[in-house]
């Protein structure tokens, strides 16, 4: 997906198939929309649409990498605490307001190097492969990039599937980075009106 600058407040973004700016709200011009590279994703029964700046650019990341969730959570008195989210009932675990301690989750590695952005197989990973999360919840993949917000908040952007995906590569981090900056500014504008 191309960046677009943002005609008012000039911030370069993600285009998401004519959004509005996330640092200002400015309607940005529509594109066409990316076709996912497995196929069109469609709705499940009974999932909402994405209404917030954030809830779109994850439905964006979990469609074009062919996910069943992706989320975005903040480390929070040692816990890590899911913020938005947008997936399917194959994962249904991971919703808005749910936490873990941090030790538990799989972003705890991420950020503290033990794993790199992609990992293909969590189940079979005997760096993951025990945790709550993996175990209970039948997760098979992980790609996730941190984030760190206005007053040094920390943020994980991660998109699960619940099974193994061999095609998951550095490419995808990439195109999650890109999409994380996107955000930022919309982040940051949540976290200073809590």
């Amino acid at each position: 997906m191309p960046y677009q600058t943002c005609p008012q407040c000039g911030l370069r973004t993600y285009t998401v198939s004519g959004e509005e700016c996330p640092r200002c709200g400015t309607p940005l011009q529509g594109r066409q929309r990316a076709t996912a590279r497995w196929g069109d994703w469609r709705p499940h029964c009974g999932e909402e649409q994405p209404r917030g700046v954030v809830e779109r650019v994850l439905a964006v990341a979990r469609r074009e990498l062919n996910m069943d969730a992706a989320l975005l959570s903040e480390v929070r008195e040692g816990r890590e605490v899911i913020l938005w989210a947008v997936g399917n009932e194959r994962i249904p675990a991971f919703v808005p307001g749910t936490s873990a301690p941090l030790r538990d989750t799989i972003c705890q590695r991420l950020l503290d190097g033990t794993i790199d952005g992609v990992v293909h197989d969590t189940a079979n990973d005997p760096r993951l492969r025990d945790l709550p999360g993996v175990r209970e919840n039948g997760l098979g993949a992980y790609i996730g990039v941190p984030l760190t917000g206005a007053a040094a908040r920390r943020y994980v952007l991660c998109c699960l599937a619940s099974e193994a995906r061999p095609d998951l590569s550095e490419r995808d981090v990439n195109f999650l980075r890109g999409l994380v900056e996107s955000i930022k500014p919309a982040v940051d504008r949540t976290a200073s009106a809590a």
